[in-house]
């Protein structure tokens, strides 16, 4: 399996360590310390990179000689390899520490005492092989004092020193089997008094102010907690590279194909594609039309025809919708009938109304028949009485014609809609939704879609009126108009428009089109090859930069470093700023998620 090694800068702190350990695509990290690395001697720190390890599933192992590391190492069962080629190994669990950096002083304070008096002893035997008689007597003093230290500790235990030193051996031997939780209350009370009666002035600082060690070792943890938080949390960068920029004015012919095949950008002929959006549009209007629609009148008409006695008879039908008008008012007939004589001269005394007349043989038999009409609209002047003159029928032969009275017309004047209401509002429509539905079919199309504004084009569905043409509306309501719009415009890929405009612009190598500014499409007319146009806009070109370049030439190093690496690996760069998330960030994260980049041109 591939391991990572890292080597470990004396600047670096634990963060970066950590940072570097998640950072690995390797399942095993050799971390490789220096000479003078001040952040390796503390058990925190050590715990932490054990921590980082395990959390991103990774072998942590630690390439050094350094003994003091490696007891530290220890402690944690962290691998460690005097070099790159040795198998590493757990170092001997019970290899001492230096007791000063262990976190939890007041557990621990009795190895640290046993410590210094072991310190102590050593120096007392040092002292004595090389003083003189003098030095002989302040030992004895010294020796004197701690004998009457050690007899009063067995009158207040109630125990021998003997037995005071095997309580402690067995004490020791159950801390290192237990955790911390498995302390008694009354070892850690004798702990405590042990504390208060060393000769470390240090310890017995401690063993005095327990509350105030308390509170300091809160402190530190928080302090740990706030460190990681502010370089492993908070870290991070955003670089505003600003370009150098040209301007230049462009126009050019340019065909379009709706055949993909058929699409050349050099010769500037584009594959164009027809977008579509159907939506629905309803408008209220207020109708204008006015109509009666009251009662229409009714009544009967008696129709009379004379037939020549000369000839053989015959029939003349009033059929149902035959028209009479009197002083300009039309009835229809509803109920017809047929004026009908068979020209029998024996028996015209009971088929000819007017026999028996004078000069009735003259004018002929006269035949009558009673039809029903209704007025051909309603209104109360349709109501007229009985009379037999100023009558005009619609068809000929009629010769008298006498109505009875006509009645129950009525007058009741309503609003309707009529076809100019429709038109209005169709107009209304057109002027209201073009821009509306432009906006949204623009809104349709991806980023990377260059439209032809001149190309959008609405068309309607036949509208559909409620109520319909010359219908009433009611009272205090208004008609509604429901039309189906179809909105199209023509895209091309606005990406091949800036590879054509840059090739035919002529930009020098490494540099490309940022913007076009309001590109347009004139003259966009159908030929008969497809379509046809000229190409005008304005555009800024600058140097190709990407951002993932600037991530993967910055990440992990100082901010002068990136700023020069940044300006020697790009052209056309004018202005570069780092800015940090806090004052302390001197170095742009590992992490590419905390690294933002803006590209910007001049103006």
């Amino acid at each position: 399996m591939n391991k990572d090694v890292v080597y470990i800068e004396p600047e670096e702190d634990i963060t970066d360590i950590i940072t570097k350990i998640e950072n690995s695509k390797s399942k095993i990290v050799a971390l490789v310390p220096p000479k003078k690395a001040g952040v390796f001697r503390s058990i925190v720190n050590i715990k932490l990179i054990t921590k980082a390890g395990t959390s991103s599933k990774k072998t942590v192992v630690l390439v050094t000689t350094d003994p003091s590391i490696i007891k530290l190492a220890a402690a944690t069962k962290m691998p460690v390899t005097k070099d790159l080629q040795t198998a590493p190994e757990i170092p001997d669990a019970d290899t001492e520490i230096d007791e000063t950096e262990v976190v939890d002083v007041e557990d621990d304070a009795e190895e640290i005492e046993e410590k210094d008096s072991k310190k102590d002893e050593d120096k007392k035997t040092d002292e004595d092989s090389d003083d003189d008689d003098s030095d002989d007597e302040e030992d004895e003093e010294k020796e004197s004092k701690k004998d009457s230290k050690a007899r009063d500790d067995d009158e207040e235990e109630g125990d021998d020193d003997e037995s005071e030193e095997e309580e402690k051996k067995s004490r020791k031997g159950a801390d290192k089997k237990s955790t911390k939780k498995d302390f008694s209350l009354n070892d850690k009370e004798e702990k405590k008094g042990k504390l208060v009666n060393s000769n470390n002035p240090v310890l017995k600082w401690i063993g005095t102010h327990k509350k105030i060690t308390a509170g300091i070792g809160v402190g530190l943890v928080f302090l740990i907690i706030l460190g990681i938080f502010a370089f492993g949390v908070i870290p991070a960068v955003t670089i505003t590279l600003k370009l150098e920029t040209t301007t230049g004015n462009f126009s050019e012919n340019v065909t379009f194909t709706e055949t993909l095949t058929e699409e050349n950008i050099s010769e500037g002929k584009f594959y164009i594609e027809e977008k579509k959006l159907e939506s629905k549009a309803e408008v209220e209007f207020e109708a204008t039309g006015k109509k009666n629609a009251g009662e229409k009148a009714s009544g009967k008409i008696k129709v009379t025809h004379y037939f020549p006695l000369d000839e053989e008879g015959g029939t003349v039908p009033i059929n149902n919708g035959t028209t009479f008008t009197n002083s300009g008012l039309t009835y229809v007939v509803t109920s017809g009938a047929n004026i009908s004589w068979d020209g029998d001269l024996g028996a015209v005394t009971n088929d000819c109304e007017n026999n028996g007349t004078a000069g009735w043989r003259s004018r002929g038999c006269a035949v009558s028949a009673t039809v029903t009409v209704t007025a051909t609209e309603p209104g109360a002047k349709y109501n007229i009485s009985s009379t037999s003159s100023g009558w005009s029928p619609s068809i000929g032969g009629l010769d008298t014609i006498t109505n009875e009275a006509m009645s129950g017309g009525s007058d009741r004047t309503v609003t309707i809609v009529q076809q100019s209401d429709i038109d209005e509002a169709m107009k209304k429509i057109a002027t209201e939704n073009e821009s509306t539905n432009k906006e949204k079919l623009l809104a349709t199309l991806s980023d990377d879609s260059f439209a032809i504004s001149s190309s959008f084009k609405q068309t309607t569905s036949d509208p559909v009126s409620s109520p319909k043409v010359n219908e009433e509306v009611e009272d205090g309501k208004k008609a509604k108009l429901t039309v189906t719009t179809t909105d199209t415009i023509f895209v091309i890929d606005e990406t091949k428009l800036k590879e054509f405009i840059a090739e035919k612009a002529k930009l020098q190598e490494g540099y490309k089109i940022y913007e076009m500014n309001d590109p347009f499409i004139e003259n966009f007319l159908k030929v008969d090859s497809g379509y046809a146009g000229k190409l005008k806009t304005s555009y800024t070109s600058g140097s190709t930069i990407t951002e993932n370049d600037v991530v993967e030439t910055v990440k992990g190093k100082g901010i002068g470093t990136a700023k020069r690496d940044l300006s020697d690996n790009f052209k056309g760069i004018k202005t570069i700023t780092i800015d940090t998330s806090a004052p302390w960030v001197t170095s742009v994260p590992n992490n590419t998620e905390k690294i933002t980049i803006k590209i910007e041109t001049e103006g």
